[in-house]
């Protein structure tokens, strides 16, 4: 496994991240948390020490599980949680931003409960939220952040020019941003911002939620409870576009004697920029899968094959 220090901080994040979107127990097929909680055992025997969760998944449940998994293990790993989409009750439940130090105040002692520890290694902020200052929010992390609740602080989902008035607000360490064959707007610009002023870069939806995993064609069908059901890649013409994508990801893969999966997530890891692939686990043999993506290189060839022509 590979690791990659980021700048300033004394934290070394393994190369492969660990989604725990799905511990959340709905929204990605059928999950078994059994089955779940081996994969974070084997993905530790494997070198991931990190694990990224929200406390909307499944509305507490995967911190919940995340922190029965861990265990003893827990001072081995980084922690990287989130805060700023909550949730009301009832059915179906409403969810929304709420990034104010109120909410964080008390976001954050659940987070702790839910998890088992007595601090969060990476905490960030969710999405943005366009009815709490930039300001009163970084405000409330660093609060949290000198009373040894959390070591460090990172955003998701944030857009260039949010991401400039963050720093001139506080300490920015990290970004988790969408990043993949698929998905590469953030190349226009916000890579190279972060990259320059020393923020941390970790992508999720890495394998674009299992579209490049290969296992989808033209015929595929999602329920209504499944996410994917809803993001645009898996609709219409859209999904179409894509799938020609992934033919060209299968190829490279037959070529290489790897999965496309493990070929989708190579190419996300061999932008300098990015320190972490975050990818969503449901099981052993996906961790097991994932992790070959750090002990192999892409030639400069195959590396402009896969992204000639592709989609954001």
């Amino acid at each position: 496994m590979r690791y990659n220090r980021l700048e300033g901080l004394d934290i070394v994040p393994s190369c492969i991240g660990f989604g725990c979107w799905p511990l959340g127990g709905h929204g990605w097929g059928k999950v078994s948390s059994p089955e779940i909680i081996k994969a974070v055992h084997k993905a530790i025997d494997c070198g991931v020490n990190f694990f990224d969760t929200a406390p909307i998944y499944g509305l507490g449940h995967s911190e919940e599980l995340l922190g029965k998994a861990l265990g003893s293990k827990r001072k081995d790993v980084i922690i990287a949680t989130k805060v700023g989409l909550t949730w009301k009750k009832g059915k179906p439940f409403q969810k929304f931003t709420d990034s104010s130090p109120a909410n964080i105040s008390r976001e954050i002692g659940e987070s702790l409960k839910r998890l088992n520890t007595d601090y969060i290694d990476l905490y960030q902020i969710h999405w943005p939220d366009p009815n709490t200052p930039l300001e009163d929010t970084l405000s409330a992390m660093e609060k949290l952040k000198s009373k040894g609740k959390i070591r460090y602080i990172g955003c998701c989902n944030f857009p260039l020019d949010l991401v400039k008035e963050s720093l001139k607000c506080g300490q920015i360490n990290t970004i988790q941003i969408r990043y993949n064959l698929i998905d590469r707007e953030a190349e226009t610009d916000l890579l190279a911002f972060c990259k320059e002023n020393g923020i941390g870069v970790l992508t999720h939806s890495s394998i674009a939620q299992g579209l490049l995993s290969g296992k989808y064609d033209e015929k595929s069908k999602f329920s209504s409870t499944d996410h994917r059901s809803r993001d645009k890649h898996f609709q219409g013409e859209a999904f179409l576009r894509n799938l020609e994508v992934v033919e060209k990801v299968k190829f490279i893969a037959r070529k290489l004697n790897k999965t496309p999966t493990q070929i989708a997530l190579r190419w996300v890891l061999q932008n300098p920029c990015v320190a972490t692939a975050i990818v969503g686990v449901k099981s052993v043999p996906q961790i097991e899968e994932n992790v070959v993506a750090s002990d192999f290189t892409l030639s400069q060839e195959d590396m402009e094959f896969l992204k000639k022509d592709t989609y954001s």
